[in-house]
């Protein structure tokens, strides 16, 4: 690969990353539609795309750096609580609010099949979160970071993660279910850049919490609900997104130009990744 290729890579990281990344994970779509089929994205893509800047951008030390974010574990029970039961908790939440419009909750029979999410929460940390939060919160969000600071980082970051969803919209969401659906992702967005600073620049703890929401949401509870219930839940679940993410942007992000914490689990300590540290603080 030539000189000229890496110096724009390097020099151009976010540039590079986000169109890769949505043509890794779309090619399956632009495919089927191609075909007069659709399909869903393909989530390894944000990973896949991060690796290669990364690799191409700073060389295999960056990438080993990225890596280890994955397993970065040593981290304050509160923040393990935050990704595991917050999303647990606004489900809940949601049920609460909507019965009170009349919605039914879910019957004994219907909970009563609460292990089939075990199954489901491995597929998804392994194959979705997996393959989104490296991209989206470990390469991206701390490049915004470094030149909006956290709280409008995570408004451009969320609306790129809302229009990566593009090929789900009007097949796993229908058509009353988008708006909700893309505030939510927004919303989240916030939480969750939360949860990667306060955990010192952690990819595991987005991954859990991403598993955590996928799985408890739309993958178990949101099945037992139809039509304008389901609906009212999902403006409902929206909302309570909204308002985690206000109390978290008053208290923190408003605050937090760049989490200390976040800055440091990220600090380079080989000529690679220093290169790689002088273009983030220039972007």
């Amino acid at each position: 690969m030539t000189n000229a290729v890496r110096e724009f890579v390097r020099d151009r990281p976010l540039a590079c990353f986000v169109p890769l990344a949505f043509l890794l994970s779309w090619y399956p779509w632009l495919i089927a539609l191609a075909m007069g089929r659709t399909t869903g994205p393909n989530p390894l893509g944000p990973l896949v795309a991060a690796l290669i800047v990364t690799t191409t951008g700073a060389g295999w030390p960056a990438v080993k750096a990225l890596l280890r974010r994955l397993v970065q574990a040593k981290v304050g029970l509160r923040w393990y609580a935050m990704a595991l039961l917050l999303p647990v908790a606004l489900v809940v939440g949601s049920f609460a609010v909507n019965a009170v419009f009349g919605a039914p909750w879910p019957t004994p029979a219907q909970l009563a099949t609460w292990p089939d999410m075990i199954e489901k929460f491995i597929f998804i940390f392994l194959f979705i979160a997996l393959g989104e939060e490296p991209g989206w919160r470990g390469f991206m969000l701390p490049r915004l970071q470094a030149r909006h600071g956290a709280l409008r980082a995570s408004l451009i970051l969320g609306a790129v993660w809302a229009l990566w969803h593009l090929p789900l919209l009007g097949s796993e969401f229908k058509a009353d279910q988008i708006l909700p659906f893309l505030i939510s992702v927004i919303a989240a967005t916030v939480v969750i850049t939360r949860l990667f600073n306060g955990s010192g620049g952690s990819v595991l703890l987005p991954m859990l919490m991403h598993s955590t929401v996928n799985t408890v949401a739309s993958g178990f509870a949101f099945r037992f609900v139809e039509g304008a219930d389901l609906t009212r839940l999902w403006w409902i679940y929206t909302a309570l997104w909204s308002v985690a993410a206000v109390v978290v942007a008053v208290r923190k992000l408003g605050s937090e130009p760049a989490s200390p914490r976040s800055a440091d689990s990220l600090r380079p300590h080989t000529p690679a990744e220093l290169r790689l540290d002088r273009v983030v603080e220039t972007l």
